[in-house]
């Protein structure tokens, strides 16, 4: 009863916090050392039956003393996570814009890597391409075993079929006559032979002109040996054909 006199003569709270935060005292609870005030029950009493779990009263309140020497009552300030800036004094600043920086230019390094690229790749189909266009130029034309054949009038027995084949890496020319005899059979002639590598996809060809000028067509064997082809001949002597006369 006397707890409840005192409390009456007590003049009404102003709600007021005008002293800096330094000069603020803060009270506790009387009834638990060591806690805040508001944190247990006992602070803010309740009746039962206007009791709500999820809106019990609390009392976050501190008080402090104003300038009069009077108890001044406020509530404790809010926690947040939220920082609130003035943005006032800028509004008329207007915008400032970042300049964008040069982006740097590539490494040297980068483009002699490509440039190296290149050339390997040109070195690449000037090795491989040729090769294979002229074998399969050869496929198409001369075939396989390498093959080629004509006929011509040599003076012999009339006109005659010949024939220049590679033999596995050896040029051979077969000269067959038309109309063969004990007396007229087919002549082989052994041009050379070749040793280096794919000799047997060496292909050769036969032509007849007059090399000495005797008037007499001579044998003249052409080897495509790649670029760099070379030219064998046999002389005419009237029934055959000779290396020398």
């Amino acid at each position: 009863m006397k707890l409840r006199e005192q409390i009456a003569q007590q003049p009404p709270y102003i709600r007021r916090a005008s002293l800096p935060p330094e000069e603020r005292e803060y009270t506790i609870s009387r009834h638990i050392v060591g806690t805040r005030s508001g944190m247990h029950p006992e602070d803010a009493p309740y009746i039962s039956t206007t009791r709500n779990r999820s809106h019990a009263p609390t009392t976050q309140n501190y008080f402090e003393i104003d300038e009069e020497g009077k108890e001044a009552y406020a509530r404790l300030p809010t926690r947040t996570s939220a920082r609130r800036y003035n943005l006032a004094p800028y509004a008329g600043r207007g915008e400032r814009r970042t300049e964008e920086l040069a982006r740097p230019g590539k490494h040297p390094l980068f483009y002699i890597g490509i440039c190296l690229v290149i050339m390997v790749a040109f070195l690449t189909a000037y090795t491989l391409i040729p090769p294979t266009f002229q074998k399969w130029q050869d496929e198409r034309v001369y075939g396989y075993p390498r093959t080629f054949q004509t006929d011509a009038n040599v003076g012999h027995t009339g006109t005659e079929h010949f024939m220049a084949l590679n033999n596995h890496g050896t040029i051979e020319v077969l000269e067959i006559p038309n109309y063969p005899s004990p007396a007229n059979q087919t002549r082989l002639y052994i041009i050379v032979r070749l040793s280096n590598q794919g000799a047997d996809l060496v292909p050769a060809t036969v032509s007849f002109p007059d090399i000495n000028g005797d008037g007499k067509p001579d044998m003249q064997v052409t080897v495509l040996d790649g670029s760099n082809p070379s030219v064998w001949v046999l002389f005419n002597n009237g029934t055959s054909f000779v290396p020398k006369l």
